[in-house]
């Protein structure tokens, strides 16, 4: 009978494993999908959203699971934006005709529509269908406020703000893979961003408790600051793509020869992204020598 246990026990977690398997590569498709609709940026803004906010999640002391569905549903916040024309997706909303912007109120739901086939993903989808949503019921789609705000929401909307003002596009930009400027410095990363940095932050501030969640805001804030300071620290220079490790940070994009966009300038190597640049560069569709900060 406890050899039957042992062996049952076995199979479960087997097909534990096998369904963790199955979602992991789910999401990894659906956000490569998604990063079809961020041509208007500097990096990748899902990866960004989805990092800092889970971050973020955890520097509040959120629980493991909530944390894990606010990455998720960081990476595919947008993923309603696919099929959105090339001339709405880098404007903001001010700039936005009636019917683009009505267009647009509706990507939070496109997303769910998307997403809720999946089993699984119905804390996920919640935290994304509100992700626009803002304490004084002046958000999008349902104008709900206050604590009626999904957590995870109210966390997306803070990051997805900060991105959004930090590295969108210029509209007069020429819009190809091309046009992304590496870090020479790290000197010339802070000094290229400090103005729209301190005018977010200052926004992201006067805001908050009334349009974000104030607590959310302070943390972020905080956040960002020694993440900065940290950036001085560091130097920017050309390494070979199996000599990086853990905790670099990407100064250049890094696209596949079909456009997809591999590892994110500005965005923190990981042991799970290694082994895959490694294949990359092997395969030709990356330099040898990578430029990082570190």
């Amino acid at each position: 009978m406890e050899e039957k246990i042992r062996e049952l026990e076995g199979l479960v977690e087997d097909l534990s494993s096998e369904l963790a398997s199955g979602m992991y590569q789910t999401i990894q498709i659906l956000s490569n999908i998604t990063t079809f609709t961020e041509n208007f940026y500097e990096g990748s803004h899902s990866r960004f959203v989805s990092e800092k906010s889970a971050i973020l999640a955890e520097e509040l002391g959120l629980n493991e699971d909530m944390v894990t569905e606010i990455k998720i549903a960081g990476l595919l916040h947008d993923i309603g934006k696919i099929g959105y024309m090339d001339s709405s997706l880098y404007k903001y909303p001010s700039e936005m005709s009636s019917s683009e912007y009505k267009r647009y109120t509706m990507h939070p739901g496109l997303s769910v529509k998307i997403l809720e086939p999946y089993s699984g993903f119905k804390g996920i989808c919640e935290i994304i269908s509100q992700h626009h949503e803002k304490l004084d019921g002046s958000g999008f789609p349902n104008h709900i406020q206050g604590n009626e705000i999904h957590p995870g929401a109210r966390i997306i909307l803070v990051v997805d703000t900060y991105h959004n003002a930090l590295y969108k596009k210029q509209r007069d930009r020429t819009y190809n893979n091309s046009s992304s400027t590496p870090y020479t410095s790290t000197a010339a990363f802070l000094e290229s961003t400090k103005d729209k940095y301190a005018n977010t932050m200052n926004y992201l501030y006067k805001k908050r408790g009334i349009l974000f969640d104030q607590k959310v805001v302070e943390a972020f804030i905080r956040m960002m600051e020694l993440e900065r300071t940290s950036f001085g620290r560091k130097s920017v220079m050309r390494v070979p793509v199996n000599q990086i490790v853990p905790g670099m940070i990407f100064a250049e994009d890094y696209f596949t020869k079909h456009g997809m966009l591999i590892a994110a300038k500005g965005e923190t190597t990981k042991e799970e992204m290694i082994k895959a640049l490694v294949r990359f560069a092997e395969a030709g569709e990356i330099p040898t020598r990578i430029l990082v900060m570190k």
